[in-house]
């Protein structure tokens, strides 16, 4: 059976799950994707040996994009619709896109399937948002969503829960899971060395440093914490156009040697050693796969419990026993909310196993497959072990 997949771009994050996809025994995946846009998103590399033999099965688009912000169209979606003959047809749930729209009706004309995959609603609309959104989702005949929060609140918009299965998000699990034993005995002296003293407990941060995600109220709220006495670390481990001001904001902790700016990093066993190693992970603004990222290799993560500014990757966190939620935009819950954690959870692999499980039970390429193959054979989805 053959089944076509349309989204904007190929993301890395979601190599692990186009592995299993493409080479799905079964089915007969086929990914139609843009190679222009904007975002400093880091891309499959499709010359890997694992997509060689597949590749007939990906098939460039061209984006076309409203402020370098919103795909709006994408070139040979419709042309595909019309002359392929895929009776399964999965489309980015991104309303703004035009082409979209059309090829969702073109194939529920010709009584394929329309498969939307993205956030539902949010819960932020105004009316006007809200409804035009709710036409377009109609128009799919299922919906696969990262998160609960959407799909219930498809349901109080009057969707059938029947036809709404939550899939969650992955990374590269197997990578991260292999990398689970190689990091066992690690020492932070070894891994932490730019730290005046390497063996406090280590608050980390990994993303783009953008204004959204509000580091210059974490790099405030640690050099506070720190103010009568250094009692943490704070590694903040990424790249963006915000960095040199963050430098400047933290430049006493540079000086102290408290705070460590590692810049960009795209190697995981790299990643994985700093991520393992630190005791807690804080993201004060929004969190996304950071969330992900971080569980995966056992360290809980803090962030602001404001939902409808949040990513459908909070959901992964439990209140208090994989991380935690202060209030958004308050620096003293963020300070109370950091110091009451590392003060109540003194037992770090305790701490670990529990980061693992909700990785290990949903958001993993293995769950998503399951949910994908269920739906495709139209069992119940969400009915996953």
């Amino acid at each position: 059976m053959r089944i076509n997949i349309f989204t904007n771009i190929a993301p890395h994050y979601r190599k692990g799950l186009w592995e299993k996809l493409i080479s799905h025994k079964k089915m007969d995946f086929h990914f139609y994707y843009g190679l222009n846009d904007y975002s400093k998103i880091k891309k499959i590399d499709l010359n890997e040996f694992v997509f060689q033999p597949f590749k007939h099965h990906f098939h460039i688009l061209k984006n076309f994009w409203f402020k370098q912000k919103a795909l709006i169209w994408q070139t040979g979606v419709i042309k595909t619709c019309l002359y392929t003959n895929a009776k399964i047809n999965i489309f980015l749930g991104e309303m703004y896109c035009i082409s979209t729209w059309i090829a969702a009706i073109i194939c529920r004309f010709k009584g394929h399937t329309v498969i939307f995959w993205g956030h539902g609603f949010y819960g932020n609309e105004g009316k006007i948002k809200k409804n035009i959104r709710r036409t377009f989702y109609s128009l799919a005949n299922q919906h696969l969503l990262y998160e609960h929060r959407g799909k219930n609140l498809m349901v109080q918009a009057g969707f059938n829960p029947k036809n709404l299965h939550v899939i969650f998000n992955s990374l590269d699990y197997q990578k991260h899971k292999n990398l689970r034993n190689k990091n066992n005995g690690m020492r932070k002296e070894e891994i932490f060395s730019f730290f005046e003293n390497p063996i406090l407990p280590t608050i980390v941060f990994i993303g783009r440093l953008t204004p959204v995600k509000r580091l210059d109220m974490l790099i405030q709220a640690i050099s506070e914490i720190n103010s009568l006495k250094q009692t943490v670390n704070l590694l903040i481990i990424g790249d963006g156009l915000l960095k040199s001001d963050l430098m400047q904001k933290g430049k006493k902790g540079l000086e102290q040697k408290w705070l460590y700016f590692s810049g960009a990093c795209y190697e995981e066993d790299k990643i994985g050693e700093h991520l393992s190693l630190a005791d807690l992970c804080i993201s004060p603004g929004n969190v996304g796969l950071t969330a992900i990222h971080s569980l995966s290799f056992g360290t809980p993560v803090g962030t602001h419990g404001n939902l409808l500014n949040q990513m459908p990757e909070v959901e992964a966190i439990k209140d208090g026993y994989n991380g935690f939620y202060f209030s958004e935009n308050d620096m003293e819950d963020l300070i109370i909310k950091t110091t009451q954690w590392l003060r109540k959870n003194p037992d770090r692999e305790a701490v670990r196993k529990r980061c693992y499980e909700i990785i290990d039970k949903h958001y993993n390429p293995e769950y998503q497959i399951k949910v994908i193959e269920k739906l495709i054979s139209e069992s119940n989805p969400e009915n996953t072990k």
